[in-house]
């Protein structure tokens, strides 16, 4: 899922930190970062980067398809999601 143009990243990144399954931040060279649960620092880490930014475009892949509609539902209303 291609995500663009969050500028609420900390409740973005808090919904992220609820999903039940893994999340991965999928890189430019199709690398899959995990971002939460067991590797939940990478989550922490990634949300202090953009503590006061926006983040402009993220690639995110869910293990959980009811993580994917959670995001999306969340997104939904930001018409920022492809």
């Amino acid at each position: 899922m291609k995500i663009y143009n969050i500028e609420n990243t900390k409740d973005f990144f808090e919904t992220l930190s609820e999903c039940e399954g893994n999340v991965e931040l999928v890189s430019n060279n199709g690398e899959h970062i995990t971002l939460n649960k067991a590797h939940g620092d990478n989550l922490n880490l990634l949300s202090e980067t953009y503590v006061d930014g926006m983040i402009k475009e993220i690639e995110l892949a869910f293990t959980n398809k009811t993580d994917a509609v959670k995001i999306f539902e969340y997104l939904s209303g930001m018409h920022n999601v492809a």
